[in-house]
């Protein structure tokens, strides 16, 4: 994204990993569509009958797998469903609105909190 503005005058900067006023969500209508065990699961099979290449070109399109361990394969496998379905939301950290990405579009639309508890309302759990 790179940066958001806020109504109240505050620019959001998205440039890093592990931002606490940064989260991602699915909607819960998405849940059901997200079933990569079924693709890891094929991927698995693969790898057992000697078809590990043949498996990766059909399913990425693209040799750049071939030589990647199939810990990573599995890792990218996951990462194709969360880049479909997974959308962004941020927080304004000097007014406490939250900006939820609409769609696929780079689009926002924001709410306001009624109280002040925001603050941290995305800290990590870890």
């Amino acid at each position: 994204m790179g940066k958001l503005g806020c109504i109240c005058g505050h620019i959001i900067v998205d440039r890093t990993d592990n931002i606490s006023y940064k989260a991602h969500f699915i909607r819960d209508q998405d849940l059901d569509a997200i079933n990569y065990n079924e693709d890891i699961n094929s991927f698995i099979n693969a790898i057992k009958n000697s078809e590990r290449e043949k498996w990766l070109k059909k399913y990425f399109d693209s040799e750049l797998y071939q030589n990647l361990p199939d810990s990573d394969v599995i890792n990218d496998i996951i990462l194709r469903y969360k880049l479909k379905y997974e959308n962004e939301m941020f927080l304004c950290e000097k007014c406490g609105r939250i900006k939820i990405q609409k769609g696929t579009e780079n689009k926002f639309i924001s709410f306001l909190p009624e109280d002040n508890q925001w603050i941290d309302i995305f800290k990590g759990l870890s």
